[in-house]
């Protein structure tokens, strides 16, 4: 009977340090789908340009592009001129350098790339648009507005997740200490507990390592930074939680 109870607690101790490990490869997993939304989304961003190109008449750019920054919401990334206008347009099409005519280099507009502040909405959108339009020697605004709407529903996204993760472990921290402390009114051996927490250390760590080399293998892409390396003491912590107390 007794050799019977050894190897039951055994297998389950094994059982719950393989659930931790596995908790740890769980854990990451998701923190690194958040970091390959936030890349997305950084990368999108490189993509919200606004253009507003000039008057070809304009005689004072200088003023239509200090108007601009008047708005505050926004910041102008680039201006072009008109003759690097026509070098852009070139490098873009070669052939046209070979059938331009002497006048085609004053043809095009200048132009400004502006760029949001912060997370643009619809509503961003249609004021900016209609600000710019009333600028004088300004001829015409062109953006995509699905990037930007794109673009605010994912940061949108983004930020229930920052949210989300935040009141699961401000919540998780202060039961942790609440079983700390049923630990200490317990009497509980805190050393024998500090062992069991570095086998939970080395079974997540294990877990985490398996998982490095799959993604490694396989070619998944792994964005998490360095700090996340906080889940496997996160994930042990789990494993305190759910410790039996036992009463001396």
């Amino acid at each position: 009977m007794k050799k019977r109870k050894k190897i039951v607690r055994i297998m389950s101790e094994s059982l719950k340090l393989s659930t931790l490990a596995f908790l740890g490869v769980f854990f990451v997993f998701i923190v690194n789908h958040y970091y390959q939304i936030k890349d997305y989304a950084d990368t999108l961003s490189e993509k919200l340009n606004i253009f507003v190109f000039f008057d070809k008449n304009s005689k004072d750019d200088e003023k239509i592009l200090e108007n601009l920054n008047l708005e505050s919401l926004v910041f102008v990334k680039e201006y072009v001129n008109v003759a690097e206008a026509y070098n852009k347009t070139v490098e873009k099409n070669p052939l046209l350098s070979n059938i331009s005519l002497p006048n085609d280099s004053t043809s095009l507009q200048a132009y400004a790339v502006v760029k949001p502040k912060s997370i643009p909405d619809n509503d961003f959108l249609i004021k900016i648009k209609n600000t710019f339009e009333e600028i004088a020697e300004v001829d015409e605004i062109v953006f995509d507005a699905s990037d930007f709407l794109h673009y605010a529903k994912i940061q949108k996204q983004l930020l229930s997740y920052e949210k989300t993760f935040f009141i699961i472990v401000s919540v998780f921290f202060v039961l942790l200490v609440l079983k700390f402390v049923l630990f200490y009114i317990a009497g509980s051996d805190m050393l024998k507990k500090a062992k069991r927490f570095f086998l939970y250390i080395l079974s997540t760590g294990l877990g985490f390592l398996l998982f490095w080399t799959v993604c490694k293998y396989i070619n998944y892409s792994l964005l998490i930074p360095e700090t996340a390396v906080l889940i496997i003491p996160f994930t042990c912590a789990l494993g305190i939680m759910f410790d039996t107390i036992d009463i001396e």
